[in-house]
Formats: structure tokens, sequence, C-alpha cells
């Protein structure tokens, strides 16, 4: 079913041709186990994972995977219009878009903090999906509070050389490289300064690595131990103790939300075309006001997030981008995946609480492992807590 919203984002002939192409193509090409996949691709088994990566570079091909990339790096060179349209429309068609962290945070920072060479070395690569990364900020003792991370690099001639850990890494089994947040500097009068931001190469000596297996059954994070890890001097991304910058705009970044907002769409699609089909073995899930009440609540939902995606997605292009707007969109879509996948798994009842797996799962499973997986949107990328805070004191000027 093609993506059909109240309040359709619409650009010029161009544009609708566009989504009418790629469309068609993925009629053709997008494989049917992703159709059906309620997962993250970057938390897929390895087989899958590897299939997903020959799909994210037969899009490449067509000039779709980094629509909006310069041309001299492998890109589309298209705009944020187009940009939108391409990544609702995979989205909302279950489309596998692979190494999200080098696509959507490490890409847009390397644009406006990476050196020619970096730039050169990496973002090929990363459109090509010939390589994945790992987002290492985490530590056992810094989380959503990351400023009192304890990660140290220390240099040495030509080379930093990392000492510590980082855990719940997104993407940390199958990444080929992890950035890292370390400390380069003492703590002084803010915890935010002498911070600096690396790449790492996963396969460099001193690094071991251990996945953490979800409640899905994947496993869908990992810890890293760094023990004396050398790492180049010409990796460092940004000036030496300016990581928290960079950290900041990859964090804006990651926030939009464009593919969160098509996301959410395709789920309640496919609950409400659940409900109006005919039910022989139960009741009518419409003759319930309730029910029905929550549906149209939903649909109020996912129409405002779209809009919030459109707002921060033109102001990102514009280079205008109100601080406090990734905020709100990340607090928005992680409580808004929540709710729905909740409000599917009690419309569905017992069968809706089915893993994928399972013969009689209803609606492929979607519900019962979106469900599993609401907990990791709404801590990871920065728990919704956090993001509160930052749109009181950020957004509203309220005391800290």
């Amino acid at each position: 079913m093609p993506l059909s919203p109240i309040v359709a984002f619409h650009g010029d002939t161009a544009t609708d041709a566009l989504r009418e192409r790629l469309r068609d193509w993925l009629g053709r090409h997008l494989p049917d186990e992703f159709r059906h996949t309620a997962a993250n691709p970057d938390y897929l088994p390895r087989d899958a994972h590897e299939r997903a990566v020959e799909f994210c570079r037969a899009l490449h091909a067509q000039g779709w995977f980094v629509p909006h990339w310069p041309a001299r790096f492998e890109g589309g060179g298209l705009g944020v219009v187009e940009q939108v349209v391409i990544r609702e429309e995979l989205a909302y068609a279950g489309a596998p878009l692979v190494n999200t962290n080098g696509v959507n945070m490490l890409a847009p920072v390397l644009f406006r903090f990476g050196t020619p060479e970096q730039q050169q070395e990496h973002l090929p690569k990363i459109a090509r999906s010939e390589r994945m990364w790992a987002q290492g900020y985490s530590e056992p003792e810094a989380g959503s509070d990351l400023a009192s991370l304890r990660m140290t690099a220390r240099r040495d001639g030509d080379d930093y050389v990392l000492d510590g850990q980082k855990t719940w890494t997104s993407n940390g089994v199958l990444a080929d490289w992890i950035f890292v947040l370390a400390r380069t500097s003492p703590v002084e009068r803010k915890r935010q300064e002498g911070i600096s931001f690396f790449l790492v190469d996963m396969a460099t000596k001193g690094i071991t690595r251990r996945p953490i297996r979800s409640m899905t059954g994947y496993p869908t994070f990992a810890e890293e131990f760094f023990d004396g890890v050398r790492v180049p001097a010409a990796n460092r991304v940004g000036a030496e103790g300016e990581g928290w910058r960079v950290a900041k705009a990859l964090l804006d970044a990651e926030r939009s939300n464009v593919t969160r907002a098509a996301q959410a769409q395709r789920y309640l699609d496919e609950l409400l075309d659940w409900c109006r089909a005919p039910h022989h073995d139960g009741p009518d899930p419409l003759s319930d006001p309730l029910t029905r009440a929550a549906l149209v609540h939903a649909v109020e939902r996912v129409e405002v997030g779209r809009a919030l995606s459109y707002r921060v997605a033109h102001q990102q292009a514009a280079g205008t981008l109100d601080p406090v707007l990734p905020s709100l969109s990340k607090l928005y879509h992680s409580e808004l995946t929540a709710e729905l996948r909740d409000l599917g798994a009690t419309i569905l009842g017992a069968r809706g609480a089915l893993l994928p797996d399972d013969p009689d799962a209803v609606l492929h499973g979607h519900f019962s492992e979106g469900l599993l997986l609401s907990l990791l949107h709404s801590i990871g990328g920065g728990t919704s807590e956090i993001q509160r805070d930052l749109i009181s004191t950020t957004g509203l000027g309220l005391p800290r």
C-alpha cells in the first residue's frame, strides 16, 4: 500500500514523478523479507544484514541511498525536498537502510568538521555501504550524562592512545569502524571541556568487542574495551578539546526523524487495515468506542509528527535550525513510537503478543517485536528525560 498521509508533502511535478519512480522500483527490487520486518536494519542477524547491504548498494546505483550528498562523494546531488520524499517512501516500504550511524550521524559531522582527507577517505565508503559505523558515546558511568565520560586519549607523537570502555554501542556487533568521544585533558571548569572526537578502526590492536543481546534476541548493542589503542592524530575530527561541539552537531543531525515519522504512519496504517478487515474469530474491534477514539488520537499524533519532521529537515537544509527542535522531535517520536506499539498490542490481544518467528503471529509480529524495541528508542540517543530537560532550558529559558 502506498504512503497516503492526510497532510501530504508536495514539491513540484518533478518531485511527484520521483516518488512514483521510487515506488515502482521498490515494487520490483525490495525483497519481501524486509517488507515484513519491524526491527531496525542495523540490528538484523548477520545473514539478513548482508542481504540488506546488497539492497542498499542497488539503491545507491539509482542515486537514492544518499540522495542529498554532493556527487563528488557519490551522492545524488538532490535537494531537501527530494531527500525527504525518498526517505519517507523508503521507510514506509520497510526498506532496510543499513549503516544509519554512518549515513545519518557521522556523515553530517564530516561535512561540517572533517578535513578534506577525512571526507575523501570515509564518505564514499559510507555511500557504497562498504564501511559500517558504530557510535561510541555511552560508558558504564556515562549514558545520558555524557559529559561524565571517563575514556582517555593521551597524545603520543603522531598518535593518541585510548584507554577505557564503551557500552550500549549502536551497531557495535557489525561495525567496521567506530566514532568515539574521549577525554584529552582533565576535567576543569566545565565537564564538557577537554573532550575530543575520534574515528577508530575496530580492527586496531587493543580493542575487545562483546555483543549485548536485547529482549528481541538480537545482539542489538555491544560493549568495547580499549586497552592502549593507538589512533592516528589525523583521525581526530575537529580541534583537540572541541569534541563536545562536534558531538552536539551529530545529535542534531540524528534527530530530524523524517524516517521515524514514515515508520509511524506504516504502523498505524497496518493496524487500521487489520481493524477494518472482517474478523471471524472475535468481535469487531471498531465496535468499541474506546478503540475508535484511541485510533483517532493516533492519527492526529502521526500527522503532527510528520509536520514536525518536515520543519526540522527544512531548517537543517537552510542552516537555520532552532536548537530546541531536534530534542523536541526526538522526544515526540520516541513517545509516539511507544504509544503506537502499545496501542497495537492492546487492540490485537493475545495473538498480537506473538513474535515474528511464530506462524500464528498477527501482522508479521510487528507490534510484539516493536514493543520490545520501544525502550530502545526512549533511551538510545538521549533519554526522554534528558530531552525534556533540554527543551525546558534551551527552548523555554527555564533555570537548570
